[in-house]
């Protein structure tokens, strides 16, 4: 899809210009929302999900297997660092564009 832009009148090649611009908004828009849905979705799994579980069932943090604990305690906290990164970088792709965002 090669095109001669000698032979565009400036009309069309104002016409070209804000479809590309245009194409690139819903782009940028598309990314960041789906960068935001990644997040919510972390948050829910890695935060909301084992506090709901500490909530229902107490017991489970009396485990005698301290290193599970850990473990766990750093899957949420890595899971909350990952969503909040994640947002921002959506924040970043609206700003400043999808291809100017070096995730």
């Amino acid at each position: 899809m090669t095109e001669d832009f000698t032979e565009k009148t400036s009309e069309q090649l104002r016409e070209i210009a804000i479809t590309r611009q245009m194409w690139n908004n819903e782009l940028r828009k598309y990314v960041a929302a789906a960068l935001d849905r990644l997040s919510t979705a972390l948050i829910v799994v890695g935060f909301l999900g084992p506090l709901v579980a500490v909530m229902t069932s107490p017991d489970i943090l009396q485990h005698d297997n301290n290193l599970w604990l850990l473990m766990k305690f750093i899957a949420v906290v890595l899971c909350i660092v990952l969503s909040f990164g994640l947002h921002i970088g959506g924040r970043l792709v609206l700003k400043r564009g999808y291809l100017n965002v070096r995730l």
